[in-house]
């Protein structure tokens, strides 16, 4: 995986803000398992710059997420929005004055991404479900106790 996710920090002055506007492939996400897949792009728009001390970076990202519906498993896209990402680090802990910031946006990535999602209206298993979900002595059998 070879990313652009790095920012030079020697480049900024203190009053210099670098833009950052890419568009990374889905490997970026390094992510291979079953019920979670990214195979859209990831699209970051924001800035870094310095800050006293500490390297700020600014990001709104957005891109999407194949995951299957909690009812019948067909695979869903979920968009996955993470708006205004800040993440800072102290300028001293950063060494050769290059900085990647892969993981930490990963990371806000991941963090987005629903537990389960379902198709809803037009899921086909759904209507196999309605005898489970509704409400009488059956289904709910300490309804009556007071």
């Amino acid at each position: 995986m070879q990313n652009s996710l790095k920012i030079y920090v020697d480049r900024l002055s203190r009053e210099r803000t670098e833009k950052i506007e890419e568009t990374l492939t889905p490997e970026l996400m390094d992510i291979n398992e079953k019920d979670l897949k990214f195979q859209s792009s990831v699209k970051l728009e924001g800035k870094a710059y310095l800050a006293e001390d500490h390297l700020v970076i600014q990001l709104d990202v957005e891109t999407e997420a194949l995951i299957p519906c909690a009812i019948c498993n067909k695979g869903l896209k979920k968009k996955i929005t993470v708006k205004g990402f800040y993440h800072t680090e102290d300028l001293e802990k950063i060494r050769g004055h290059v900085y990647d910031y892969t993981n930490p946006l990963r990371e806000a990535i991941l963090l987005e991404v629903p537990s389960y999602v379902e198709c809803l209206e037009n899921c086909p298993k759904r209507t196999d479900l309605k005898n489970y979900l509704q409400k009488g002595n059956d289904q709910f059998p300490f309804a009556d106790l007071n």
